[in-house]
């Protein structure tokens, strides 16, 4: 009896993992107007982002140039365009609703009419190993974490372009677990990750790095970039401060107190 009382706690002990959250109460969204029709957008992201189309021109072989140095999570990231075309990963909407995992944000991207979303590119990390600190944390240390980016560019009248920066996906790795593998007979150890909510520090990152892009391509001050009166993120390209969010309450009072879960 206590042998079986023994396992099945073994079983549910993953629950107890004390995992913690730093960041807004209330995820805000991460979107900006841009000063720039989306085919400048478009180009400087993709001048600024490895492109996975010219990495398979290459064949896969060492030719290939990184844009980022190898210490740079950005360097195992690659662009993917929204096509059907052979080869392309960018996923469709009956998969990105199925595996959004706990992002409330994926619904509000799907929801843009198609039409909407036929320039929009996929960033996405292809290997699935590679895993950087975020918001997360796990015993005291940051957890590992990974997602890929949604990129929706839209035109905001005249020549600007609204840019909405979407996670997908996003999960942590925090350790092992013990439990049963699908189709296994006999229980195990196998890697505990988990899905979880979106971060906004990585958005924040990503659209910051477009920003800087676009400004160099037209030779624009950062100044002249606009926000929405319902943007949620904050311009500074040194440091994101949860308190001088727009349009979002409920944020913790100190930016660095934990959320947990």
């Amino acid at each position: 009896m206590l042998i079986a009382a023994a396992f099945f706690a073994s079983l549910e002990a993953y629950r107890f993992k004390k995992i913690e959250k730093i960041g807004p109460t209330k995820i805000p969204p991460v979107t900006a107007t841009i000063p720039a029709v989306a085919s400048s957008v478009s180009a400087a992201i993709q001048s600024t982002f490895n492109v996975w189309e010219d990495l398979s021109r290459t064949n896969f072989s060492g030719t290939f140039k990184n844009k980022f140095p190898a210490s740079s999570k950005w360097s195992h990231f690659f662009l993917f365009p929204n096509s059907d075309a052979p080869g392309s990963l960018f996923p469709q909407d009956e998969l990105i609703l199925l595996d959004r995992g706990n992002d409330e944000f994926i619904p509000r991207y799907v929801a843009i009419p198609a039409s909407l979303r036929k320039d929009d590119l996929y960033l996405y990390e292809p290997t699935g190993d590679q895993y950087w600190s975020s918001e997360y944390s796990y015993r005291g240390q940051p957890a590992k974490f990974r997602c890929s980016f949604l990129i929706h560019m839209e035109p905001a009248g005249g020549t600007a372009t609204r840019l909405d920066i979407f996670e997908y996906q996003p999960e942590i790795w925090v350790g092992k677990r013990f439990g049963f593998l699908a189709h296994a007979i006999l229980p195990g150890m196998f890697y505990d990750i988990r899905l979880v909510e979106p971060t906004t520090s990585d958005r924040v990152e990503l659209l910051e790095l477009i920003q800087k892009s676009v400004a160099a391509g037209l030779s624009l001050g950062l100044g002249e970039f606009r926000r929405l009166p319902c943007g949620g993120y904050d311009r500074s390209l040194t440091s994101y401060d949860w308190r001088g969010v727009e349009g979002v309450s409920g944020l913790a009072s100190d930016p660095d107190t934990p959320v947990r879960f």
